[in-house]
């Protein structure tokens, strides 16, 4: 079981980079998804949309990936009580 247990610690030391980079990463892409919003920065048949579109796509998919990487974490973390 020891064995086991080393290597749920790896893939949960693994796991928890994981959703720290995409926290990181979702943070940015909020940013700069706020920034390309910004009427105050761009009149608004200046705003670009499309790219827009794209950055939320990519936030949106970031945030599954993290709330999948979170639900891993508990369960290992659960299953190495």
């Amino acid at each position: 079981m020891s064995t086991l247990n080393a290597m749920r610690r790896v893939k949960l030391t693994n796991l928890a980079h994981t959703a720290k980079r995409l926290g990181i990463e979702i943070e940015n892409l909020a940013q700069i998804i706020c920034i390309n919003l910004d009427c105050s920065l761009h009149r608004p048949e200046d705003l670009q949309i499309d790219i827009v579109d794209n950055q939320f796509d990519e936030l949106k998919s970031k945030w599954a990936e993290l709330i999948s990487a979170t639900a891993e974490i508990k369960r290992l973390e659960d299953e190495l009580r």
